[in-house]
């Protein structure tokens, strides 16, 4: 057993010396160590060239804007007659019943006998509910002249009218306008009652 342990410490201390006496050669500079660099290996740089190109043009999308809804198309102007007694008139052409229209006080110069007679006569605003379903009607009212030429607006009614529920209101407006020449009978006025007329709304043709 001390045989065995005594080679083994004689052969490690011999491969310890051996290994000791390489590396100190090697540290001495008596052995070169020459590097073949025929086998060197090479970096080559690759440009690859690039043709000049125009360069390109960005398009943007540009968002449409919303369509602009067009105005609803005019509507044609409707005919309307105004039929009353056969005296003078002095219509004063479209009025539109819904405007605040002074009429004030018509001077006819010195009074005289005589019967009453229209002045003005204002035709009445179609009614915009018939004029879209293309209706076409009448309606007749009876009014008061008054001793002053003035139409009070409680002595208006109407007692015919077709169809029903679309004229009446635009004939009894339309009648609050009207002005007279009073009847005169000895120098004073006097007020007429029952006066008729008849309104016909006609939408003109195209």
């Amino acid at each position: 057993m001390i045989a065995r342990v005594a080679t083994s410490l004689a052969a490690a201390s011999g491969v310890t010396f051996g290994l000791f006496l390489v590396m100190n050669y090697l540290v001495a500079g008596d052995g070169e160590v020459n590097l073949d660099e025929s086998d060197r290996a090479r970096f080559i740089d690759v440009v690859q060239d690039i043709d000049d190109q125009p360069p390109e043009r960005m398009e943007r999308e540009v968002e449409k804007p919303p369509e602009v809804e067009a105005p609803p198309p005019e509507i044609d102007t409707p005919q309307l007659d105004v039929q009353g007694p056969d005296k003078l008139n002095l219509s004063i052409g479209r009025a539109n019943s819904g405007a605040n229209i002074d009429l004030g006080q018509i001077n006819l110069g010195a009074s005289t006998d005589g019967d009453y007679l229209p002045l003005v006569r204002v035709q009445p605003q179609y009614p915009r509910r018939a004029q879209e379903r293309g209706i076409e009607g009448y309606a007749i009212v009876e009014l008061t002249v008054a001793a002053d030429g003035t139409v009070p607006t409680e002595s208006i009614i109407v007692i015919e009218a077709e169809p029903k529920g679309y004229f009446e209101r635009a004939a009894i407006k339309a009648a609050q306008k009207f002005k007279y020449k009073p009847k005169i009978i000895n120098g004073e006025g006097q007020a007429v009652t029952g006066v008729r007329y008849r309104f016909s709304f006609n939408l003109a043709e195209k």
